[in-house]
């Protein structure tokens, strides 16, 4: 086998060929690590060329993927260990990105006694929920672009030393990582019921008028989900100091939020549901 030169870039070709010819090598034994390797590559984008794995990108896909509760979680640990060290030993990466690839610590529960583990839902507006569609349909459209951006600056020449190919792939990366952080949220996403509050109670969608009593300033803010939250617009989130204490609130209460400058008093004059 040729060795690359020292100090050379790495070679590059899709996922999805590396893992034909990693396949290829696997013993009786290891066959089944083709599958868990498949699933890193369909995960990340079969024709993302192996030069473009980054540390961030395989940390970010163990995180997600390596569970103390699963069954097969050591041998898929394994196979992805398996799969990196060959990519770098065919010098397809500058170095093996696998070292760093942990299970995490059970909670001391044995396997038998594993139990799958569910994500709470996350409360949003319907309109908060809508945005992050859009986001999400945005960047669906702009990785492709991202993608050509990377391989014309690659065509560029020596790859250590090319600025544009770098910036190209900090932005792919970005933009995907974006990508997995909305899928996730949509998947978890679900409009706040108030169906069993009262009209007068502040509740996630609700505008609240409050008046900060120590200047006789009103304001109204909306309390919107974490995921959300914009300040400029006034949508506050209720894990925010002032979104907790008014969540649940009716209009009249007086409450006290603790801040690095001391405690703020707000009363409630009005609680708005049709924003």
């Amino acid at each position: 086998m040729t060795q690359t030169p020292a100090g050379a870039p790495p070679r590059s070709i899709p996922l999805r060929e590396a893992l034909r010819e990693f396949s290829a090598t696997l013993k009786p034994s290891t066959n089944d690590y083709a599958n868990y390797v498949e699933k890193f590559c369909n995960d990340v984008g079969p024709e993302r060329l192996t030069s473009d794995l980054t540390p961030a990108i395989v940390e970010q896909y163990g995180e997600r993927n390596l569970r103390a509760t699963d069954p097969n979680g050591q041998r898929r640990l394994e196979a992805l260990k398996a799969w990196f060290k060959f990519l770098k030993t065919r010098s397809y990466t500058e170095k093996n990105l696998g070292t760093g690839l942990r299970l995490p610590k059970s909670n001391g529960r044995t396997a038998g006694a594993a139990t799958r583990v569910v994500e709470a839902p996350i409360e949003m507006t319907a309109e908060g929920i809508e945005a992050l569609k859009r986001e999400l349909a945005d960047l669906e459209r702009r990785i492709p672009e991202l993608v050509r951006a990377v391989e014309t600056a690659r065509s560029d020449g020596d790859l250590r030393e090319n600025a544009p190919y770098h910036a190209a792939r900090e932005a792919l990366a970005f933009a995907e990582n974006r990508r997995r952080q909305l899928e996730e949220s949509l998947k978890r996403a679900v409009v706040a019921d108030r169906s069993d509050l009262d009209d007068d109670v502040a509740a996630i969608g609700s505008g609240v008028t409050v008046t900060f009593l120590e200047r006789n300033i009103q304001v109204t803010y909306q309390l919107v989900g974490p995921r959300e939250a914009n300040p400029a617009e006034k949508k506050i989130s209720v894990e925010s100091p002032v979104g907790r204490v008014l969540l649940g609130r009716r209009v009249g209460e007086e409450v006290e939020v603790e801040a690095p400058q001391g405690i703020m008093r707000y009363r409630i004059d009005a609680i708005i549901h049709d924003l």
